[in-house]
């Protein structure tokens, strides 16, 4: 999302219905996430439910060093869909040493092993949100990218004025910045908002207040939920909007 299309699309939901939204914890890559729902749900056209024997034998399968990502991936998918207290478990301790490779598999196991559980234990529809990078807490995660107009080096002041800037807005809106990264002309930003915070003024807003003390920041950004940023797609971004405004580019 861009400029004045920074918008939540989910503001403006009740907290009652809140209540039942789930999502990830960590960045989790949209495209996984979509294999996993799309080989959930020709599992369960399936009808494929482990027995109790069958859940003893798939936690031996995801311990086993010597087994592949692919069969441990399937095994969580299983006892993901089988969806009770016990198979959650199983999944929750697995992901306290699962590897890099495998944990993000791992955790959408265990946020559909979660939602079963609760289906089953309460009588109102649970919710999934799919974002890129997660949340928690009934907060969202969103990563932002700011930089100054011409491509100039921040200023010490400036710096100063644009982190406490951030941290007095974020804070206010009952959020948490996660991680700030101040480099010569841009910041990149993770942060998390409740999940129906209206963000679509949010960056606007405190650039025009930074921008009261010397007009240092320019007034496109970008601020995104399905994906991390990183410093080379900063100097993309960067390079393009030197390209567009007829800039050096010296970043």
């Amino acid at each position: 999302m861009e400029g004045e299309k920074s918008q939540n699309p989910l503001e403006g939901i009740s907290g009652e219905v809140l209540k039942h939204v789930h999502q990830l914890n960590e960045p989790v890559p949209i495209e996984l996430q979509a294999q996993y729902f799309r080989l959930s749900a020709e599992m369960r056209k399936r009808g494929i439910q482990l027995s109790d024997k069958e859940v003893e034998d798939a936690e031996l399968f995801l311990f086993d060093p010597l087994l592949s990502d692919d069969i441990k991936k399937m095994t969580l998918l299983r006892l993901a869909i089988t969806g009770n207290i016990t198979v959650f478990r199983i999944i929750e301790r697995y992901l306290e040493s699962a590897p890099e490779s495998i944990r993000p598999w791992a955790l959408m196991a265990q946020l559909e092993a979660r939602i079963g559980i609760l289906n089953d234990l309460i009588d109102e529809k649970q919710v999934v949100i799919t974002s890129g990078l997660g949340g928690h807490d009934g907060k969202m995660r969103f990563m932002a990218f700011l930089h100054t107009d011409k491509l100039q080096n921040f200023e010490r002041y400036q710096e100063e004025l644009l982190e406490k800037e951030l941290l007095y807005r974020i804070g206010k809106a009952e959020g948490e910045i996660e991680r700030l990264e101040m480099h010569n002309n841009y910041l990149l930003l993770t942060f998390l908002v409740p999940i129906n915070y209206e963000l679509r003024h949010f960056f606007t807003s405190i650039i025009t207040e930074c921008n009261q003390y010397g007009n240092f920041l320019a007034t496109t950004f970008i601020i995104t939920n399905t994906q991390l940023l990183t410093p080379q797609a900063a100097d993309a971004a960067l390079k393009k909007y030197a390209e567009e405004n007829s800039l050096p580019t010296t970043y």
